[in-house]
């Protein structure tokens, strides 16, 4: 773990995508035990995990009672002993997303492009996305590197790192002149190629493409937090990458 340790969180929470949900029971034969659950998560700009849950489900029905939570992530491909590598659990209490919330079609995109499938849950079952908005957070790196965190130190400035100050000039260039460059990249990270593509939004960790033909908010990670002397190098690279997949 870095001297930086609310960075390191962040890039492992970037790093993973499943997690495991644990929740208050809220049935009466077993009222206060710890429940846990698997839990593929995504991140809102600002890094708070946010989950897709079905009502049907038990960890819904705790959290519907007591919103309090903790969600464990540790590294999906530890090499060796797996309490040498890093885990971090984040404790929070859920909040529910209406069906009206102005942020619902971006979480989505954002969900989306970590669980494929969850247009199909949406479609199939009662599902809301809850945001566990964190309380605090224990971060491991390994054998004795161990660090409490409070929630806003894990929390990213979405428009840090120059991103302020950058933003307009990089969405108005790569609007005008790198259309082809966005397409070829969303029909890398989805399979399907639209017919138009402008970014919508950029920050630390990827940007929001709004897509035509077929239509939709998609979601393009950089693996990674980056600086806004970076965003060149790394949109070269995304259309480089995505240019040299082989065509279906």
């Amino acid at each position: 773990m870095r001297a930086d340790a609310a960075a390191d969180v962040r890039h492992w929470l970037l790093s993973a995508s499943t997690a495991t949900l644990s929740t208050i029971a809220a049935e009466r034969e077993v009222a206060g035990w710890p429940f846990g659950s698997l839990a593929p998560y995504a991140l809102r700009d600002d890094g708070t995990p946010v989950v897709l849950l079905s009502e049907i489900a038990q960890h819904t029905k705790n959290l519907r009672r007591d919103p309090r939570l903790s969600l464990f992530v540790c590294d999906p491909r530890p090499a060796g002993d797996p309490q040498a590598s890093w885990r971090v659990t984040v404790l929070g209490r859920a909040r529910a997303l209406g069906s009206d919330e102005p942020e619902l079609e971006e979480i989505h995109a954002r969900y989306r492009e970590r669980v494929p499938n969850a247009p199909s849950y949406l479609g199939t079952h009662d599902f809301t996305y809850f945001v566990l908005e964190p309380v605090r957070v224990r971060a491991i790196g390994g054998f004795g590197a161990i660090r409490w965190l409070e929630p806003e130190t894990m929390l990213r400035d979405p428009q840090g790192g120059g991103l302020r100050e950058a933003a307009d000039g990089i969405l108005s260039h790569m609007n005008a002149d790198h259309e082809d460059a966005l397409r070829a990249i969303v029909a890398a990270a989805t399979g399907a190629s639209p017919a138009r593509a402008q970014m919508s939004a950029v920050d630390r960790a990827g940007f929001l493409v709004r897509c035509e033909s077929p239509d939709g908010l998609r979601y393009i990670p950089f693996g990674r937090e980056i600086e806004a002397r970076e965003a060149r190098e790394v949109f070269v690279s995304l259309a480089r990458a995505a240019r040299e997949m082989p065509s279906a």
